[in-house]
């Protein structure tokens, strides 16, 4: 809700600019407006806003009204995987992987089914081509426990190497992971999981409402 109130009030910024300035300004309206549309996915409707398929491509006409808005995001995807040191993958287990979003050639040939948890990306190809689930979350969003249950039902049923991704690998990243070490036994509590992952994968943090969603999920079990 905090980030949606932060790209709400960029949406604000850029209107108000454009009214004030006018002229070529009024250009912003573009992307004041898809900013906006992307706030209204965290106040209401969700990842939904992306238009993201089961196969992992955004639709068409979301990628048009969002292009600002996917311009920044992508630019800001880049600048981290180019500075922030962190491997892009990190194994947890000898069948579970977590990482980053990855690039085309960047997918272990060994990996035979992608659990992408993100919705505000269209899916490389490489990484679509074998064994796929999109299971969309918005960027420090958390889905319903009774969502988060099936999407780790289907995949724990998996056989074989999968490898579990969002934007950056640390917030939709570690509840998924967190979730199915619980649930296939490997951990016993939330707290054992987390720290397990973080001896692996140091960067991975959740914030207060994804912990919440993960305490919840592991009494469900």
């Amino acid at each position: 809700m905090n980030f949606g109130f932060l790209i709400l009030a960029i949406a604000f910024l850029l209107t108000a600019t454009a009214v004030i300035h006018q002229g070529w300004w009024w250009l912003l309206l573009w992307p004041a407006f898809s900013f906006g549309v992307v706030a209204a996915g965290y106040f209401y409707l969700g990842p939904r806003v992306f238009g993201k398929s089961e196969r992992g491509l955004l639709a068409p006409l979301n990628r048009l009204i969002l292009l600002p808005y996917l311009l920044y995001l992508n630019g800001i995807w880049y600048l981290l995987r180019l500075v922030r040191p962190e491997p892009a993958i990190n194994a947890l287990t000898e069948t579970i992987f977590i990482s980053r979003r990855l690039l085309s050639n960047e997918l272990p040939e060994q990996i035979e089914h992608v659990i992408d948890l993100t919705c505000e990306f269209s899916e490389p190809e490489a990484l679509r081509s074998g064994g796929y689930d999109c299971f969309p979350v918005l960027d420090r969003a958390v889905p319903t426990v009774e969502d988060l249950r099936i999407w780790i039902e289907k995949t724990a049923a998996l056989e074989g190497p999968l490898l579990i991704h969002c934007a950056e690998g640390h917030g939709r990243t570690g509840v998924f992971a967190l979730a199915l070490l619980i649930y296939t036994g490997h951990s016993k509590t939330p707290e054992a999981a987390l720290q397990f992952i973080q001896s692996k994968r140091p960067l991975v943090r959740l914030s207060r409402e994804q912990w919440r969603i993960v305490q919840e999920f592991s009494k469900t079990i």
